[in-house]
């Protein structure tokens, strides 16, 4: 594959950022390229010699920042020592400084119905990822619940955190999220604020 020209990888960080900055007060159905050129200062001509209309736009703008979010967050180990069996990790502390980068796209994957489809892309990238960190181990018990169920209830308790984060001017660390939150995820924190029996089941 050639080398990409310098210019096009400058131009398309300028139409990304200014995607990003248009979210702070567009949806994205509000969005058109005429925001979305003058927010990157550069002409139409420009954008259609990248892109062949917004929607075609918007699609991989959203698709890049969501593989590059798990680029950045997903670290892999050995999996029981064996430098040949590699499962990946989310590491926190990397998703909420990637968050809190670039909030406002977040916050649209969360609430916009116009992000749905993205918002399925970002679910179903985190079952692979949870598929293979249990590929060496036992998988049974993560296969018999239902995908919808684990994956919903993965993602929205994660954005939603990150929105409620966000929302408070993020007056927590990164660090400080990250731990917290892995204990929600490992149920430890419901065990130390004595919550552990609180959200209970009729047939239990």
């Amino acid at each position: 594959m050639g080398k990409i020209d310098p210019r096009v990888v400058k131009t398309r960080k300028k139409l990304r950022q200014a995607f990003l900055d248009l979210l702070k007060t567009r949806k994205l159905s509000e969005m058109n390229i005429k925001d979305l050129t003058n927010q990157a200062g550069v002409t139409r001509g420009t954008f259609y010699l990248h892109y062949r209309d917004k929607d075609t736009f918007v699609e991989t703008i959203m698709e890049e920042i969501i593989e590059d979010f798990y680029d950045s967050v997903i670290n892999y180990i050995e999996f029981e020592g064996n430098s040949e069996k590699l499962i990946p990790q989310i590491v926190l502390d990397r998703v909420f400084e990637y968050i809190g980068e670039s909030p406002e796209f977040f916050i649209t994957l969360l609430k916009e119905n116009d992000a749905e489809e993205y918002r399925m892309l970002f679910s179903d990238k985190l079952y692979d990822y949870i598929l293979e960190h249990v590929n060496y181990g036992n998988s049974i018990p993560v296969r018999k619940m239902p995908k919808e169920l684990i994956n919903n209830f993965l993602v929205f308790a994660l954005l939603g955190i990150a929105d409620a984060w966000v929302v408070e001017g993020k007056i927590y660390a990164n660090h400080y999220m990250a731990t917290n939150v892995a204990k929600l995820f490992r149920s430890e924190l419901f065990i130390e604020v004595g919550l552990e029996n609180f959200f209970v089941s009729d047939a239990e």
